[in-house]
């Protein structure tokens, strides 16, 4: 079933050849015209440059990889760094592998706890300077500086892998307990370098790691240049001329609160493969306006809000995609006054009483009856969690919706905790979001007339989204402090790791929003944490699996649905992919655009 990474890599390696450095080559003649704004006519460039329009809401503040902590800096240094290791999307358009970027191969493992990376010959920077394993090596000394604290740090300090010491250097402050030269970031050579971590990992886990703007290199002499004189702080990457590029666009105008504009980088290392000559973003935080705007031709994407959606939902052009995020209804299982809500059996009525497909379509949305979701990668090859098989024998016909069962088991539990009356319940619901409100609504009539209008009855409350969140977290002190609410999670860490997901329904997990306390999740969970069954991609679904089968019996959380996007292109755009994928997204940098 599964096709082997080294296949996966030869079909995308295929793709062309590398791009050499060049330093004689500057960033000015890589393109014409792509400083020019998109006219009131449409995205027609000039000169006949493949620019890309497109907008973003805020304005980002600092690029710089160890300090781009908001997602409106890493837009801009998405397209302007390069990684050591880069997503490219499969050939069925669906998913994405793994490949080198600036690193001429795979990660090569000397033991179990010993990787070397090398880099390609020809990696450079934009003015053609080379990057060289000391570059790493340095550009990850300053991430985890322990009195410059970057917040990004913490990212390559304790990440996807754990390298030797480096979690204990940056948190040391002045205390100088920690010698640089006990943590486990070693050069080799001019272009190899070397990671020792503290435990075993994949070669996977070991590349995931280096696709982080906090791993991507800093142009250290800049850096050091751009020091405060405590060397507390650097200016480097606060201003467009106060960064280099390396990666696939070099910015070359940036109005913080207006536009961004970028230039192809003809010495990024894969220069061959960008097809972009530029891309210009406009800061618009208005949906009424990136409408507009988009209808009149001035962007090639708009991502569609309620209003847009109604207004193109028949267009071939929209493209709805699912996110990580599955929304789903908590059950405070540990409130003292309505223990019916720690009964097993009430829980599971809730779940078989759930109609998802008519709740789903309330909100455009696809049906969970599972907590794992499509967007989850099990293998190294792309393939999904929930294309395995296994992963859909467990999952209950219906979308989980059984009317029947689901009123035999209410009176049962109303029996065994001595509920005779109208048993009365508040759910809790996000004031902002108007397809939640729907769908509470929704239950709100629906669920007693499964159980009995004289048995049943929901009473709903609107609150803001902290305040929701905050009333959920406080019942590890409070067992009272709500009865049902929705919520949600968005595990990034899990896109490509299924058993990670459900490490927010730990027993010692402090953000938890339930007492779930189910031992035997916790026992999977720390067995799917180690080395074994980590760096093993077929066990991990496989305990991810077992996880998410407990899920779904103790009804843990009630799932509803997995959050779907929606979002439409220009007709001259050409994207590398035909839905947002783990990893890749859009795949933005290999945009392309053919013109009528």
């Amino acid at each position: 079933m599964k096709k082997t990474l080294a296949l996966a890599l030869a079909v995308v390696m295929a793709m062309g050849t590398m791009a050499g450095c060049s330093s004689g080559t500057t960033s000015s003649e890589a393109s014409s015209g792509t400083s020019s704004s998109a006219g009131t006519s449409g995205t027609e460039s000039t000169s006949g440059s493949k620019i890309y329009y497109t907008s973003s809401t805020t304005a980002a503040s600092n690029i710089s990889p160890h300090d781009a902590t908001s997602t409106y800096d890493s837009e801009i240094t998405d397209l302007t760094t390069a990684y050591l290791y880069r997503y490219v999307a499969t050939e069925d358009r669906q998913s994405a592998v793994i490949v080198p970027d600036l690193a001429a191969d795979l990660p090569v493992q000397i033991d179990d706890y010993t990787w070397q990376i090398t880099l390609d010959e020809n990696a450079c920077w934009s003015d053609g300077e080379p990057i060289t394993a000391e570059t790493m090596v340095q550009s990850w000394k300053y991430a985890i500086d322990p009195i410059m604290m970057h917040e990004g740090g913490a990212n390559v300090a304790q990440g996807t892998i754990n390298i030797k010491n480096a979690q204990a250097y940056y948190t040391q402050g002045d205390s100088n307990s920690v010698a640089w030269e006990d943590v486990g970031i070693k050069v080799v050579d001019d272009l190899t370098f070397e990671i020792t971590t503290e435990q075993k990992y994949s070669q996977q886990e070991v590349m995931r790691f280096t696709i982080s703007q906090y791993a991507c290199p800093v142009r250290v002499d800049m850096y050091e240049e751009l020091m405060n004189d405590t060397k507390t702080a650097t200016l480097y990457g606060t201003e467009a001329d106060k960064f280099m590029c390396c990666g696939p666009f070099i910015l070359t105008s940036w109005v913080k609160g207006s536009e961004r504009v970028f230039e192809k980088n003809p010495n990024y290392l894969h220069a061959d493969e960008i097809k972009l000559d530029g891309i210009n973003v406009k800061i618009i935080n208005d949906p009424g306006t990136q409408l507009q705007m988009f209808e009149s031709g001035q962007l090639d994407y708009l991502s569609l809000s309620a209003e847009g959606y109604k207004k193109y939902e028949e267009d071939p052009r929209v493209i709805a995609y699912g996110t990580r995020s599955v929304r789903q209804i908590e059950i405070n299982r540990s409130n003292t006054e309505k223990p019916i809500l720690g009964n097993q059996k009430f829980r599971q009525a809730l779940y078989y009483a759930t109609d998802r497909t008519t709740l789903a379509d309330l909100g455009e949305h696809v049906a969970a009856p599972f907590y794992i979701t499509d967007f989850c990668v099990a293998y190294a090859d792309g393939t999904k969690f929930r294309d395995l098989p296994e992963s859909q024998a467990y999952v209950p016909e219906n979308n989980g919706y059984d009317p029947e069962k689901a009123k035999q088991l209410f009176d049962e539990a109303c029996a065994e905790e001595g509920v005779t009356g109208k048993l009365t319940l508040q759910m809790n619901y996000y004031d902002s979001r108007e397809d939640v409100k729907m769908m509470a609504e929704y239950l709100q009539k629906a669920w007693p007339e499964i159980f009995g209008t004289d048995k049943f009855e929901i009473v709903l409350q609107a609150l803001p989204s902290a305040s929701l969140f905050d009333t959920m977290k406080a019942c590890q002190d409070d067992p009272n402090s709500y009865e049902l609410s929705w919520g949600s999670w968005s595990w990034g860490s899990a896109d490509f790791d299924p058993s990670r997901i459900f490490e927010p329904f730990q027993s010692d997990y402090s953000r938890r929003n339930s007492n779930y306390n189910n031992a035997e999740l916790d026992a999977l969970y720390q067995q799917g944490r180690t080395d074994e069954i980590r760096t093993d991609e077929v066990k991990n679904a496989e305990i991810a699996q077992q996880m998410e089968q407990i899920y779904i019996n103790d009804v843990l959380a009630l799932p509803v649905f997995q959050v779907v996007e929606k979002a439409i292109f220009s007709d001259r755009l050409v994207t590398p992919v035909d839905t947002y994928v783990s990893g890749l997204g859009w795949g933005v940098r290999y945009f392309d655009i053919v013109e009528e």
